[in-house]
């Protein structure tokens, strides 16, 4: 198994009474992500990171780290509400949006303190985007050397994709950037995460990109800074 590790960035002022949480996208370098935190200056930002092992054709690691980064958010999170912060939201790139909208989501149902979700693209399944993905063709291909099949890999991660870690969300505010050329995604895959959030989540707010495939509409979405800090700041 892969060596696995979560690192914390603290940003922000320590006396900020909300708090941004943020998912880099995978195997990410930290500094963009800096670079993001600078924008929200009135927010106690955590930035987390994890290598690329996050995810990997380990079924079984694959859990196990999830685990360890939901871990991580959970005693952040403990940690902040003892020091006085009541308002959460959270930001999510790529694959850093599974455990955006999966914090929120338990939180909103623990407490109901999500101030928002940024999610700078997603789809709704996340075993069927690891299998069917250009940028994880070579975890299916090893799947398929292990006579693994797609079956096994829903039943094992099914609870991971943000279809299913949305529930507790119908009223909290959600910004969806989309792109309809992603094919690390899959276009029908993100289609159906869009069409959830227009038809059932009044808060969301959806921004499609026409022509961008994965990697430029994310780096597009992620220079949106005054979309974002606008829509944070809506009551």
């Amino acid at each position: 198994m892969a060596n696995f590790w979560v690192l914390r960035r603290y940003e922000g002022n320590l006396n900020n009474k909300k708090a941004l949480l943020i998912f880099s996208h995978w195997g990410a370098p930290l500094w963009p992500y800096q670079w993001l935190a600078k924008y929200f200056a009135d927010y106690r930002v955590i930035i987390y990171q994890c290598p690329s092992s996050l995810l990997s054709s380990d079924i079984e690691a694959t859990c196990k780290n999830f685990a360890s980064l939901e871990s991580a958010v959970w005693r952040d999170i403990y940690c902040l509400k003892s020091k006085g912060i009541r308002d959460f939201s959270f930001y999510g790139a790529s694959l850093g949006s599974v455990m955006a909208l999966r914090a929120a989501n338990i939180l909103a149902f623990a407490d109901g303190m999500v101030g928002g979700v940024v999610v700078n693209l997603s789809c709704a399944d996340f075993p069927f985007a690891v299998w069917n993905g250009s940028a994880t063709r070579s975890i299916r291909e090893d799947w398929e050397s292990q006579d693994i099949s797609y079956a096994e890999i829903n039943k094992a991660w099914r609870y991971l994709s943000p279809i299913n870690n949305l529930a507790h969300l119908k009223e909290t505010k959600i910004l969806f950037f989309a792109s309809k050329q992603d094919s690390v995604m899959n276009f029908p895959n993100v289609m159906d995460l869009t069409g959830t959030f227009a038809a059932n989540f009044p808060k969301a707010e959806i921004h499609t990109n026409a022509f961008l495939g994965h990697y430029l509409g994310g780096a597009k979405n992620f220079l949106r800074v005054r979309t974002m800090r606008k829509f944070l700041d809506k009551p």
